[in-house]
């Protein structure tokens, strides 16, 4: 059994880290996540999206994206994170970003927004966590399958559609046993969804499928150019600010925001 003072100080060490254990398996999720301790936590990660067709699978673009997590730890081992994105979309043959697209699915050509979403709110509570271990490599995965109206317009008449994402955490168990409160930690995001409105396919019996690995980064500097230029560009404040912006927005949201000021 843990001393509650070693809980709190993060005293571990690989025999003392016992996952069975509620509070120290989301000490363990919070410290591979994000942080044990109040900080912010950022991920870069850059990705393909794919049409999922009647005939087969096809690559036709890609995004870059930076996750951030503001990390606070709460009382009786709970822990509370605020989280946000922004990203952009690019040609699978470059890195630049892009907001006028030739749609080889559709042979059309799309306007496109940026990817921004949050601030969405969680909070970690003392839990049993599926873990799964080999050697010292530990990982974890989060399904959550979602619903919702992926139309240019929210409209609650419509007929909800499904979705379904996993997010898997990959880190080491002996850096989730020392004493640091931030472990690295490798992401890889899968996200199968309806076509967003603006890639121009209204076909709700085809999807997309979202595919995206990255890692927790330490400082600015770590990110690839492309997006440090974008930041530079549309998010000036966004890697070093704990509350970027707070009204609530998605990628689907800020589309339709989008839609609506362009067409008044």
């Amino acid at each position: 059994m843990m001393d509650r003072r070693d809980l709190i100080t993060g005293q571990f060490n690989r025999d003392s880290l016992d996952l069975s254990d509620p509070i120290q398996s989301s000490y363990a999720y919070a410290k591979l996540v994000g942080s044990a301790g109040n900080a912010m936590v950022h991920y870069s990660l850059e990705g393909t999206i794919f049409a999922l067709l009647p005939d087969g699978v096809q690559p036709f673009i890609r995004f870059q994206a930076l996750l951030k997590g503001v990390w606070k730890r709460k009382d009786q081992g709970d822990y509370q994170f605020r989280l946000y994105e922004v990203g952009f979309f690019h040609n699978l043959d470059s890195s630049e970003p892009i907001e006028v697209f030739d749609n080889p699915i559709t042979n059309e050509t799309n306007v496109l927004t940026g990817i921004k979403g949050g601030p969405y709110n969680r909070v970690i509570r003392p839990k049993n966590l599926d873990w799964v271990i080999s050697g010292d490599d530990i990982w974890i995965q989060e399904p959550v399958p979602l619903s919702g109206y992926f139309g240019s317009e929210l409209s609650n008449s419509q007929i909800k559609q499904n979705a379904f994402s996993n997010a898997i955490f990959r880190g080491k168990l002996s850096e989730l046993s020392d004493q640091s409160l931030i472990a690295p930690s490798m992401m890889t995001y899968n996200y199968i969804s309806p076509w967003y409105p603006f890639f121009g396919i209204d076909d709700v019996d085809t999807k997309i499928y979202w595919q995206a690995v990255g890692n927790k980064i330490q400082s600015r500097s770590d990110l690839p150019q492309p997006m440090k230029e974008y930041l530079g560009e549309k998010q000036r404040n966004y890697f070093k600010s704990s509350n970027p912006w707070t009204k609530k927005t998605s990628t689907l949201s800020h589309f339709r925001d989008f839609q609506k000021r362009n067409s008044k």
